[in-house]
């Protein structure tokens, strides 16, 4: 099949071409059966299979997680003795878990294209139950600090794509507010997940003091794999997969963030004042500097680049500079910095994460980016509207359109203008008068939100603020919250409530999540700070109603 042959090939050339560390694996020793620390019970089986998705998505041994979740009080007893076999006495995991079955998955572009496509690994769902007791065995002997370092949001709890964000966010506005310029860059890795290395990802483990008995079983769940494509009921032929942290397992990320673990340090021990924000492989770096001493910083920079890019290629990485994007936040001039005989000019935008940062920290580009890609699945709906009963196409409308408009809206949709707003506003009625059949547009902007029980799009914004501020709070371990609760403070009449303050003095600092928390925490009408996330989330639906704004 020509998509396996496609997929072999390209992580092939990118293995051949890197100089990596040629690190040779020492004997590792396992721990004695006799503590208990490392067996797995019951309880832990069935939280695992709890948090299994009811997906009936087939792996290799066409079992989907559905059928595990319903059997979960039959298996429990016998994979608890498996799991524990497998972690105490042969460290070996059955080569059925290690064959998966890779779905090619539509990014972007020509779909007739193979190379628009990325392979995701449809794994064993008793695999899956497996990984994630192991992960839990995993911090709970190490902290998520540090196996994965701060500055990581990804498969953390109480971070997201919108942490990350906000993160990057409040550090440039703090800057910025304080006189600094603040130069940006972020680095794009190519077929980052394909290419680690499982001997240095068992060196780096072996340096953070991971147990001999869980390297021991990572190693080898990650060695003698094999994989085949499925597309449309055919398969392809079986080839072996020596590299890689399985794109689509519910280890793989965690390892993949053990493995670039040492980036921040890499990074602080040139500029220690840089700040590092990343998101799996998505990575972007920040350095403050005085106007006057621009020049310095920027050539400071370049050589950080350079060393960055050499420690990746030692741990078998494949940076791309073509998609390597530089920015230099509160200058107006253009930048650039030489890059193995490559000039990276500075821009005027960002993408971080699927949001794009200007560099006068205004949000207008944005704005327009994200109206016009919502907007063209207007013609969609409408085609839909025609065939969906009610409740269905209520589902597609936040499923497609509206999770759309409000993705990461704590970063960027409390600082837009009125007009931008309106624009918004416009864009979502428009949807809900397809779903109304208000064809004629009979009905107000307040009898539509009324009718669909839809919240306007300044009230959607607002129950994100709070969901959010909410979840920041409730993990007060992530620098983030710590970020956060500087700027709180406990009234003596009000011990319950949280009050949070503004430093920034200037507008740009304002815009910042962090110095919006205390309008944001004004919103929410009760005491809300010891209320568990969904019984907030529940009171804070029913406190904003559809007609929130008009």
């Amino acid at each position: 099949m020509r998509s396996q042959t496609f997929f072999e090939n390209k992580v092939t050339s990118l293995v051949i071409d890197a100089e990596v560390d040629n690190y040779i694996l020492p004997k590792i020793v396992g721990v004695s059966p006799t503590d208990n620390a490392v067996y797995f019970s019951e309880t832990d089986i069935k939280h695992a299979i709890d948090d299994l998705k009811r997906s009936r998505a087939q792996g290799h041994d066409e079992i989907p997680g559905c059928v595990v979740k319903d059997l979960k009080d039959i298996v429990a007893m016998p994979l608890c003795w498996l799991f524990n076999i497998i972690i105490i006495t042969t460290g070996c995991i059955p080569k059925a878990w290690k064959i998966s079955k890779i779905i090619p998955v539509f990014k972007k572009g020509n779909r007739s294209k193979i190379e628009n496509y990325q392979p995701i690994s449809n794994n064993s769902s008793l695999s899956k139950v497996f990984e994630k007791c192991l992960i839990k065995k995993l911090f709970n002997t190490l902290s998520h600090d540090s196996l994965m370092g701060t500055f990581q949001h990804s498969f953390r709890p109480g971070c997201s794509t919108t942490t990350a964000g906000v993160a990057l966010h409040d550090f440039i506005a703090s800057s910025l507010d304080s006189g600094k310029k603040v130069i940006t860059y972020s680095t794009d890795w190519t077929a980052a997940f394909d290419l680690l290395r499982p001997n240095l990802l068992v060196k780096r483990m072996l340096e953070l003091n991971v147990p001999h008995h869980l390297v021991n079983v990572i190693l080898n769940f990650l060695s003698n794999r094999s994989s085949y494509v499925n597309i449309n009921d055919s398969n392809s032929y079986v080839t072996g997969v020596p590299y890689g942290c399985v794109q689509g397992s519910v280890l793989g990320p965690v390892l993949f963030n053990i493995y670039v673990s040492r980036l921040a340090e890499i990074i602080t021990e040139s500029i220690p004042s840089a700040h590092v924000t990343a998101y799996a492989d998505d990575c972007y770096i920040a350095i403050s500097s005085n106007p006057s001493d621009l020049n310095n910083t920027l050539s400071n920079v370049q050589n950080l680049l350079i060393k960055q890019i050499e420690w990746l290629k030692m741990i078998g990485m494949s940076p791309n500079l073509g998609k390597t994007e530089l920015v230099v936040f509160g200058h107006s001039s253009e930048c650039v910095l030489r890059i193995s005989d490559t000039p990276l000019t500075s821009k005027n935008t960002i993408k971080v994460l699927g949001v794009k940062f200007e560099k006068n920290l205004k949000w207008g580009y944005h704005a327009n980016y994200i109206i016009k890609k919502a907007g063209s699945q207007t013609y969609s709906l409408r085609l839909l509207n025609k065939v969906l009963p009610r409740h269905l196409f209520k589902q597609v409308i936040f499923a497609h359109f509206v999770s759309h408009i409000t993705y990461a809206s704590p970063i960027w949709a409390g600082n837009l203008n009125t007009q931008d707003v309106r624009r918004f506003e416009t864009l979502l009625n428009k949807a809900l008068r397809l779903y109304c059949r208000d064809h004629n547009r009979t009905l107000s902007n307040f009898q539509l939100h009324e009718s669909s029980n839809i919240r306007t799009f300044k009230g959607l914004v607002t129950l994100n603020d709070a969901i959010f501020l909410h979840s920041i709070c409730s993990t007060s371990n992530t620098p983030l919250a710590l970020r956060l609760f500087e700027q709180s403070f406990t009234n003596d009449r009000f011990p319950e409530r949280i009050n949070f303050c503004d430093f920034s003095s200037k507008r740009i600092g304002r815009s910042s999540f962090i110095n919006r928390s205390k309008s944001i925490s004004e919103t929410i009408p009760f005491q809300w700070p010891d209320l568990p996330r969904v019984k907030f989330k529940m009171k804070m639906k029913r406190a904003i109603g559809p007609t929130f704004g008009l």
